[in-house]
């Protein structure tokens, strides 16, 4: 009886993949990056671009880009189809990026081509482009293919900078979540390669706003946590300045309740080390001071991009979902038309300096 269940589990799984459909991989193209133009908008035209990386026998990549135009996702993957010698296939799918006119529009019709395409993960990031798509991904960038390129520049800005963690699954739950409005990575193609500039923040899936890089420290440490990052002081009074590194950072939110009008405090605490002193001696007295010049930047700076989000109505925080969760009853329209804007939203900060390296 054993054996018999034995040799029927194993006939189960030989029919099983059987069933499957055999890709080999010298006879695909394996796509790693998208990309979508927006070029017609009252017909709502969108070009796709598809980046291949072809693997050379000496090891360099040569990148092979197949386009075509169309108003749904897998419409234009497939019309591309038509370029490709093999089947393009998207299960090593990386990074997806669409230019600003698209953004301005929304680009949820297109991201929801992928959330529904099991053979991709959502751990797939995505980003606006200032400028064409297609123009970035047939430029050659880095050494190991222009794909692998794009997405290690934004991995790494993600995971030891100041862009806040991102990709499809984050994006989409932000997206549905009621009181949170998501954002994303800007990049611009330069001359010969391919840089952050900034990141946008969407109202639903339409861009709003953008903040620019020198911001991009702060809103990371009001919406996402830091574990290897770096800042720079400099003292008004004499010139002299700091640099901090492996700055991690922690954030706690605290909501009052008036009449059924809510304010919010929004506590910020940053440990870090000293990397880099102008001076002559880091004294404590000095550390105090410059513990301070920081905490004040990060209090003014946090305040003046929290009044602009208020003042545009998006809201990359959460506010209003951690409002939300804190009151039953909570009448969340009212909240997004009428206390949103103008409700009082504080920030503290507490910066320490927590070693000053070998040399003292």
């Amino acid at each position: 009886m054993q054996i018999l269940k034995v040799f029927l589990c194993v006939l189960f799984s030989l029919l099983l993949t059987g069933c499957l459909e055999k890709e080999i991989v010298d006879d695909i193209n394996i796509e790693t990056v998208e990309g979508f133009d927006l070029i017609n908008e009252s017909d709502e035209e969108v070009l796709g671009t598809f980046l291949v990386p072809i693997y050379q026998a000496d090891k360099t990549v040569v990148n092979e880009t197949f386009s075509a135009v169309s108003n749904l996702n897998k419409d234009i993957l497939r019309n591309a189809q038509k370029e490709s010698s093999a089947p393009i296939v998207n299960g090593s799918l990386e990074l997806v990026m669409f230019n600003m006119p698209l953004a301005e529009k929304g680009i949820i019709q297109l991201v929801d081509g992928l959330q529904r395409d099991s053979s991709i993960g959502t751990g797939l990031y995505l980003a606006i482009v200032e400028g064409e798509v297609k123009e970035l991904l047939t430029q050659d960038l880095g050494t190991r293919g222009t794909g692998d390129h794009l997405f290690n520049l934004i991995k790494h800005n993600i995971e030891r900078r100041d862009v806040p963690k991102t990709n499809l699954h984050i994006f989409l739950s932000d997206f549905y979540q009621e009181g949170k409005d998501p954002s994303l990575p800007l990049l611009r193609k330069t001359e010969d390669k391919a840089e952050i500039i900034g990141v946008v923040v969407l109202k639903g899936d339409k861009y709003e706003m953008s903040i620019p890089t020198e911001s991009l420290f702060y809103f990371k440490a009001l919406v996402d946590k830091y574990s290897n990052g770096s800042m720079f002081v400099e003292d008004p009074d004499d010139g002299e300045y700091i640099s901090v590194r492996s700055i991690e950072t922690d954030k706690q939110l605290e909501v009052s309740w008036k009449n059924d009008i809510p304010s919010i405090n929004i506590k910020i605490r940053v440990d870090g080390m000293l990397r880099e002193f102008s001076g002559l001696k880091a004294t404590q007295k000095k550390l105090e001071k410059f513990q301070k010049l920081f905490e004040d930047k990060i209090i003014k700076e946090s305040q003046s991009m929290i009044k602009e989000f208020q003042e545009k109505g998006v809201d990359p925080l959460g506010l209003g979902y951690e409002v939300k969760s804190r009151k039953r009853g909570f009448d969340f329209k009212k909240w997004e038309e009428q206390i949103y804007p103008t409700v009082k939203i504080d920030v503290d900060a507490e910066v320490r300096i927590i070693s000053t390296g070998i040399a003292e």
